[in-house]
């Protein structure tokens, strides 16, 4: 009797375990036609196979918002890099303080945002730059080489002022999904950004999303970092030991000022 009462009870116990026979279906990878460039680390780098970063970024602040932002950020312990104008960061430096602070990268977009100026030469691009830089560095004791130009590489960077930037030590980063929050004062933007990431993803691409330093972004932040935290992303930040991604010309670029 003894024998078939513990027999019985290592059957209840078995029953009990959870089962871990999960099945995983791997769905057809299709390669995104767009995107032929994805982000290159150096080969000390240790991130993990199957991890999945992404990288967000905030350009023309900091402004009234960028503190709702950096909340947002914060709950989700997500990190972001900042393309800041100087003017902008002359009027709040304390933001751009607590942007490095809580672990995020700080990184230039100029001094004007206006192309008829920012593209009048090379020198000009240079200047404006340099002037950001400078204005970062009394601000912060941080000196950063990771730049924007205003509305992006294409069409008015032409290689030449690609040359002096770079030549200057300035490494040059545009994005690769397109948010469009700036034309936007919904949601809808939310929903663009996160099939364009989808997209990428399918084509084993990291994202580098655009964003703006605006209130109507910060409102609607909470949707898309909900959606990459239960997607599985990892939010970093761009640094000095990434490969830069940025437009090619081609035969897009142009003079400011030249028509096609």
């Amino acid at each position: 009797m003894g024998m078939i009462l513990i027999f019985l009870i290592l059957i209840s116990a078995c029953s009990n375990v959870p089962s871990n026979n999960y099945q995983i279906t791997v769905k057809d990878v299709d390669p995104y036609p767009e995107t032929s460039l994805s982000i290159i680390k150096k080969p000390s780098d240790t991130t993990g196979a199957n991890e999945k970063t992404i990288y967000l970024t905030f350009d023309d602040g900091p402004s009234s918002a960028t503190p709702d932002i950096l909340n947002t950020l914060k709950l989700f312990d997500a990190k972001a890099t900042f393309f800041m104008l100087e003017p902008k960061m002359l009027e709040s430096p304390d933001i751009v303080k607590r942007i490095v602070e809580e672990g995020h990268a700080v990184a230039l977009h100029g001094v004007t945002h206006n192309k008829h100026r920012f593209y009048l030469s090379e020198q000009m691009a240079l200047d404006e730059m340099n002037q950001a830089q400078k204005t970062l560095a009394e601000i912060t004791g941080i000196t950063s080489n990771i730049i924007r130009t205003p509305y992006g590489s294409i069409p008015y960077l032409t290689d030449s002022f690609r040359k002096v930037l770079d030549d200057n030590g300035y490494k040059l980063w545009d994005w690769n999904v397109d948010s469009s929050d700036w034309s936007s004062s919904n949601e809808d933007f939310i929903h663009s950004t996160i099939s364009q990431i989808k997209s990428l993803e399918k084509g084993k691409v990291t994202p580098i999303v655009l964003m703006h330093d605006r209130s109507e972004t910060a409102a609607h932040l909470i949707n898309l970092l909900t959606y990459l935290h239960k997607g599985g992303f990892v939010t970093k930040t761009i640094d000095a030991d990434l490969e830069p991604y940025h437009f090619s010309c081609y035969d897009r670029c142009k003079r400011i000022g030249i028509e096609s």
